[in-house]
């Protein structure tokens, strides 16, 4: 697949599996390719770490660029209808920082979840 860009998540989380399927069912403004990495044969794009990438949300776009945690979900929601506003929005500092903190809280309640 030619996509814009590549979206990594962790298929063997109930709460990502979710949120990535009402992603995927957004008609997106550009083309992106879902890859769940907790497939042991879904292939990486280069230099991405499965172990690392399993423990936080990665993007990648078509020239190799990666976003990580908020960054991603940022940039992804700006490939979205509905959700482009917001991906702009909270793109102004010091938002993307504050989110970031806030993912890194979710981080901790995923890892329960998980279990």
């Amino acid at each position: 697949m030619n996509s814009q860009l590549q979206v990594l998540f962790d298929g063997g989380c109930p709460l990502c599996r979710r949120e990535i399927a009402y992603y995927r069912r957004l008609q997106a403004l550009e083309s992106i390719e879902w890859l769940d990495i907790s497939q042991e044969q879904q292939c990486l794009p280069e230099g991405i770490d499965r172990c690392h990438a399993l423990q936080r949300f990665h993007l990648v776009s078509a020239e190799g660029e990666v976003w990580q945690g908020a960054r991603a979900f940022l940039r992804l929601w700006r490939a979205l209808p509905g959700w482009r506003f917001l991906g702009y929005l909270f793109s102004i500092p010091p938002l993307p920082s504050l989110l970031e903190l806030a993912y890194r809280g979710f981080l901790k309640l995923r890892a329960r979840i998980k279990r």
